[in-house]
């Protein structure tokens, strides 16, 4: 037998278990991730947690070398408080219990233990540094707000976790090794990112982003058989973490270019929307479990995203003839929206989560969708110019006010009338989700959008006596909205009060300022503010998600 073997045991490495695939155990890693040119975890068993009577208990199994660490008991307070007596070991082990025990049930749309964010981060972190020291300061960076210690412990945790980043890219520019981008180290730039506004709620993770941009393109290059249920996860991952970021942060071209290419990249990989291998099942019987963060559509949120970009560039490039081609590209990713309507398959699996459906995630979706269209319509209104108008009396409008912009780039009020319509109708498919439901956490963006046009109607001018000309969109029929502006205004404000003592995250705070500001603006009267144009002047942007 070769030096370089292990004798036989049950035990593989988790890539293979999770594979359902045979391990033979080489060391230093074995054949089969080298064939699919995976990392290698090695051979130690995954942490398992027992929590009984507010105790936790951390288990650690065998090692990769063989040894095997003594069972360790410590109290553990519910209100998530630190013992000033703890040791630094203990506090990583309240720190990973709160993870566990709190982390989960944000960090997606649904926690059960189909949540890769529970499962992926239990397995990884024995033997991912980065992943196991980003799973601590995630949880003291949320434990910050409101235990000031905490606080300087995160950020600690946090350039631990970045040294140790740092560590595992510059195998990557080691030309003597046959590195490759591993799972671990996406995931670790996925946790970086996503909470990078829990430690400073002004951060917007603009190195992360351009760096996990990098990193993505590698990790895919070598893709390019069919994604397994793990990889699928962290692509949709980090559309979702792009998309919110697009809206605020880096270069607005090079986010819409790069939300271009990474379209065309999803739609030629087949991609495993389930845990186990379904390679061998046929289409139309695989199960498609939720995606905590893209829900079922990765493809909606790189539109969502490239909205974004789009709708800054519009604020930024003032060049007239830039204006043309940005409102071309505009109508594409208009009608790349417009045909992504959500339907209710009969394979969508149940997150096993007691607090979300599939209803309420197929909903977020859809209040995804519109709300990316509303932004879209109401920095580009040309866009709705298409679209039939209608007079009072039933007959087409003739009048210029009804059919083209005036110099002055304001909305008509028919355009006017029709965006406040869609804001109430993305406030109503939100209405029908439960406050109780997980996907809140998912609901800033399309809330922010929708809840900044929950405004009066036009006034009259003097030479305009008669109601406003109705505009129809054939493809957008919306509902009725039976509430005024200030009782949606009140759901709005209520819901997301509610949300942020939930989470206790300082993001939702800081949407709520946000909201508020712009309902002060508009009320004030004149031309109807832009949020996002708002937000960058007096320097309020933050992660939307």
């Amino acid at each position: 037998m070769s030096e370089a073997r292990r004798i036989k045991s049950r035990a593989g490495c988790q890539q293979c278990k999770r594979r359902r695939v045979k391990c033979d155990q080489s060391i230093p890693a074995c054949q089969q991730c080298r064939r699919q040119k995976l990392s290698c975890p090695g051979y130690r068993k995954p942490l398992k947690w027992r929590d009984e009577t507010e105790t936790l208990k951390l288990e650690f199994s065998d090692t990769k070398e063989g040894t095997r660490q003594a069972d360790s008991v410590i109290p553990f307070r519910s209100d998530s408080t630190l013992e000033s007596h703890l040791s630094p070991d203990d506090e990583s082990k309240v720190l990973i219990h709160h993870y566990f025990t709190e982390i989960c049930k944000i960090a997606g749309c649904f926690d059960s233990d189909l949540n890769p964010f529970r499962t992926l981060a239990a397995s990884m972190m024995t033997y991912s540094r980065p992943v196991y020291l980003l799973v601590q300061a995630s949880s003291a960076a949320h434990m910050g707000r409101h235990d000031p210690r905490m606080r300087i412990k995160a950020l600690s945790l946090q350039s631990e976790a970045f040294s140790a980043v740092r560590d595992d890219i510059s195998q990557l520019q080691n030309p003597t090794t046959n590195s490759f981008v591993s799972d671990e180290l996406m995931i670790s730039s996925i946790i970086a990112g996503l909470t990078s506004a829990w430690y400073d709620v002004n951060d917007l993770g603009q190195s992360h982003v351009l760096g996990g941009q990098v990193l993505l393109y590698l990790w895919l290059k070598p893709q390019r058989n069919r994604l397994q249920y793990q990889q699928t996860f962290i692509l949709g991952a980090f559309v979702y973490w792009l998309m919110i970021s697009a809206f605020v942060v880096g270069d607005a071209k090079g986010s819409f270019d790069y939300h271009e290419s990474l379209l065309v990249t999803i739609q030629s990989v087949e991609m495993s929307r389930d845990i186990i291998d379904d390679t061998d099942i046929t289409e139309e019987m695989r199960r498609i479990i939720p995606h905590p963060l893209c829900g079922f559509s990765i493809k909606l949120l790189v539109s969502i995203g490239k909205v974004g970009s789009l709708c800054r560039m519009c604020h930024t490039d003032q060049q007239p003839h830039l204006k043309d081609a940005l409102l071309e590209k505009a109508a594409f990713v208009e009608k790349d929206l417009l045909e992504q309507q959500q339907t209710s398959e009969t394979n969508f699996t149940d997150p096993k989560d007691p607090h979300t459906s599939v209803d309420e995630i197929l909903s977020v979706g859809e209040a995804y969708r519109c709300a990316g269209l509303l932004q879209l319509y109401a920095t580009y209104p040309q866009l709705l110019q298409r679209q039939i108008i209608t007079a009072s009396d039933g007959s087409l409008e003739k009048e210029m006010e009804a059919m083209i912009l005036n110099s002055q780039g304001e909305y008509t009020r028919a355009q006017h009338a029709w965006l406040r319509a869609f804001a109430f109708h993305i406030c109503g498919i939100l209405s029908t989700i439960p406050a109780t439901s997980s996907t809140r956490v998912l609901q800033g963006l399309p809330v922010i959008i929708a809840a900044t046009w929950l405004v009066d109607p036009l006034p009259n001018t003097a030479n305009q006596t008669s109601k406003a000309p109705t505009l129809e969109h054939p493809q957008l029929p919306l509902t009725t909205a039976s509430d005024s502006k200030v009782v949606w205004r009140e759901k709005v404000m209520t819901g997301l009060k509610s949300h942020g003592a939930n989470v206790g995250l300082e993001q939702v705070s800081r949407i709520i300022n946000i909201v508020e500001e712009i309902w002060r603006l508009d009320d004030e009267g004149g031309k109807k503010c832009d949020w996002m144009v708002v937000v960058a002047s007096k320097g309020m942007q933050t992660l939307y998600g």
